[in-house]
């Protein structure tokens, strides 16, 4: 049987102790482990033997982390998320309206972790311009006519395709139910905002930290993982390392699995 191991508490430990304790626990120099820390989540170790597993969560234990060893038949795949587009809030219940006009009833006691995340997406979008001739080929022109007389004109604008790298930033939130059969998901981009009435805004980022912090009061015994906690505490949010939903994947499934035991 193999094992992982896993941060135990709700709140991860800060990245420069999670470096350290992988750069010992590895070997890995100062760099490399402090890339893998930025990514790992609070999973600090698969497919271990039970002699590595322990020696992993003494390891940790030197540096003040509180660690899981968990079989790895214990680990499992979050279920695939449901896009939800709209929430309605209720008396001791929220309704998520989901595709095709499903409704999903949520209670509070149903939530096991809350996670919000902003992504960056990187994408290429074609660019058109008109471009007159450059300075070079209209004083070859403007040399050609006075030595010539003819009248061939300074030449004509052309129109340009260039394809020009953009980035959008997206919010996502997840909502993992405690039975782990089902997960909810919200893109800011694509939901519907009425449900906070007079709380709404014209910004669909303002909302989405609103309605996450309304769900956190909503369900206050979830877990929230670092991006929800810096909505919380009002905290910028481009320094967390989201680079891509991967991430959030990678978080939300250490906290299903830390609350479960």
């Amino acid at each position: 049987m193999t094992y992982c191991v896993i941060t135990a508490d709700e709140k991860l430990p800060g990245l420069p102790v999670l470096a350290q304790v992988l750069g010992a626990a590895s070997g890995l120099d100062r760099d490399t482990a402090a890339a893998h820390a930025r990514h790992c989540w609070g999973l600090l170790g698969g497919g271990l033997e039970e002699a590595a597993a322990d020696d992993l969560v003494r390891r940790c234990g030197e540096f003040g982390v509180k660690t899981l060893k968990l079989p790895e038949t214990a680990a499992f795949a979050l279920p695939a998320p449901q896009p939800v587009k709209k929430i309605a809030f209720g008396t001791g219940a929220a309704v998520f309206t989901a595709e095709a006009g499903r409704t999903v009833t949520v209670r509070p006691a149903d939530l096991a972790v809350l996670a919000a995340a902003p992504i960056k997406a990187e994408f290429f979008k074609t660019v058109k311009s008109t471009e007159g001739p450059s300075d070079r080929e209209r004083a070859i022109r403007f040399g050609i006519m006075a030595v010539t007389g003819l009248p061939i004109g300074l030449g004509k604008s052309k129109e340009v395709k260039k394809e020009v790298k953009s980035f959008e930033l997206s919010f996502y939130l997840d909502l993992v139910f405690r039975d782990g059969g089902a997960r909810l998901r919200l893109n800011s981009d694509d939901f519907d905002f009425s449900g906070l009435k007079e709380k709404k805004t014209y910004s669909s980022q303002t909302n989405f930290r609103v309605l996450a912090a309304e769900l956190a009061s909503f369900a206050p015994s979830a877990f929230k993982n670092a991006g929800l906690r810096a909505i919380l505490e009002g905290a910028p949010l481009a320094l967390l390392p989201y680079d891509s939903l991967a991430d959030l994947e990678k978080e939300t499934l250490r906290l299903t699995l830390a609350l479960g035991k």
